[in-house]
C-alpha cells in the first residue's frame, strides 16, 4: 500500500516537472513570436516572381532618411536562416541601430525555403557535390537580388556608387557568389565566417572589388583552413582555406605590397578568442583593398557585444566581443563608393507588392 502511494507520487512529480516543461516552451514560442512581431514591424515585406517563384524580400529605412540618395547595404541570412530571425536577434537589430545613426537603407533578401522547414532558408551560393537536400537549391538567387535591387533603385533614394552585401556563413559565402557574378552592382563586400567554396559551380571572379573577410580560426562548420563545410563527410560540400581565399582576392586586386597587420585590444580576455586585421592595400589606388579580420580562437560566430550560451558555444564554438562586426564593416563600407554610375544591372520589368 504505501509503496503504490510513494509510486503515485512519484509520478505526480514526473507528470507535475513534464507540464512545467510544456508550459514553458508554449511561453517561451509565445514571447519569440511576439518578439518576433515586434522586431519586423518596422520592415516593409514585399515579394516579386523570379523565375516562376515567388520570392520575399523586406526593407528598412531610417525615419530619418530623406529625399537625399542614401547608401544601400543588403543583409543576407544564414543557411536555415530568415528575414525574422536575422532582424529579430544579435546581427539585425544593431543593423538596425546603425542604420538610424548612418542613415543606411537595409534590404534583407530571403533564400529558397528547406524542403519541409517554412521558417529556414537557404541560397545557392556556388558550392557544387552537395548531397544534403536543405543545401541543395539550385535558384538564381544573384537574379532574383538583381531584381531587387533595380526594385530598390527606382522605389527608394538609393545612392547608385555606395550599394554593399555582406552575410555570416551560406550568406557569407552568397555574398562572394554576388561579388563574383555581379560585380558592377555593388561597391563592396564583406563575408563573413565563410570561404570561397572549392569545388565551385562557378567561374572564378574577374573584376576587382573592396573585400572584408571575418573568420574565426577555430571555427568548426566553416574551417579556416579549408575542407569539408560542417562535417567531414562533405555533403555540405568544401570550401577554400581562408588563407587561399584571401590570396585569391588580393591577386585579382592586384595588390602587390607587403599586408600591415594590426593586433586589435583584448578588450574581453574571458571570450578566449582575440582579434587580428591584416590589411592588403595598393598605395597607388584605395579602392583596390583586402581585409581580413582573423579571429584567432574564434569559432562560427559574428564577432558583437552579446554573450552567447555555454550551449551555443559547445556548439559553434567561442564568440568574440571585442569588436562589433557591424561597426568594423560599416567602416570598411563607408570608404569604399564606385567611381561613376552604372545603368541598372537588371533589364526585365517585374511586379513588386
Amino acid at each position: 500500500m504505501l509503496s503504490s502511494i510513494a509510486n503515485r507520487s512519484i509520478w505526480r512529480r514526473v507528470i507535475f516537472f513534464l507540464l512545467i516543461i510544456l508550459f514553458g516552451c508554449i511561453a517561451i514560442r509565445a514571447v519569440f513570436s511576439a518578439t518576433t512581431r515586434l522586431a519586423t514591424a518596422d520592415l516593409t515585406f514585399h515579394t516579386l516572381v523570379h523565375e516562376e517563384i515567388t520570392r520575399t524580400f523586406a526593407v528598412y529605412v531610417p525615419d530619418n532618411v530623406g529625399p537625399e540618395p542614401r547608401p544601400l547595404v543588403f543583409l543576407l541570412h544564414g543557411g536555415g536562416g530568415s528575414i525574422n530571425a536575422s532582424w529579430t536577434f544579435e546581427d539585425g537589430q544593431l543593423w538596425r541601430a546603425l542604420a538610424d545613426r548612418e542613415g543606411i537603407i537595409l534590404i534583407l533578401p530571403e533564400g529558397i525555403q528547406d524542403p519541409g522547414k517554412p521558417n529556414a532558408h537557404h541560397w545557392n551560393d556556388c558550392r557544387t557535390d552537395i548531397i544534403h537536400p536543405d543545401v541543395a537549391t539550385t535558384a538564381d538567387d544573384v537574379g532574383f537580388i538583381l531584381e531587387v535591387l533595380d526594385w530598390a533603385k527606382d522605389e527608394l533614394a538609393v545612392d547608385r556608387r555606395r550599394v554593399y552585401a555582406t552575410g555570416a556563413s551560406n550568406g557569407g559565402m552568397m555574398t562572394f557568389r554576388l561579388l563574383s557574378e555581379a560585380p558592377a552592382a555593388f561597391a563592396a563586400g564583406a563575408p563573413v565566417i565563410a570561404n570561397m567554396p572549392e569545388p565551385s559551380e562557378c567561374q572564378p571572379p574577374a573584376v576587382p572589388l573592396p573585400v572584408m573577410i571575418i573568420n574565426g580560426t577555430d571555427d568548426p562548420l566553416v574551417p579556416y583552413g579549408g575542407g569539408c563545410v560542417a562535417g567531414s563527410s562533405c555533403e555540405r560540400g568544401a570550401v577554400m582555406s581562408t588563407a587561399e581565399t584571401v590570396d585569391l582576392w588580393v591577386a585579382l586586386n592586384g595588390i602587390t605590397e607587403d599586408p600591415l597587420t594590426t593586433a586589435l585590444p583584448d578588450i574581453v580576455p574571458d571570450d578566449q578568442s582575440t582579434v587580428e586585421v591584416i590589411q592588403y592595400l595598393d598605395p597607388a589606388d584605395s579602392r583596390r583593398e583586402v581585409l581580413l579580420y582573423r579571429v584567432d580562437g574564434g569559432g562560427h560566430t559574428v564577432p558583437g557585444p552579446a554573450q552567447q550560451s555555454a550551449l551555443v558555444t559547445l556548439i559553434v564554438g567561442e564568440k568574440n566581443r571585442d569588436i562589433d562586426a557591424r561597426e568594423e564593416i560599416w567602416a570598411f563600407f563607408s570608404r569604399h563608393a564606385r567611381p561613376e554610375l552604372t545603368e541598372k544591372v537588371f533589364l526585365p520589368q517585374v511586379m513588386v507588392e
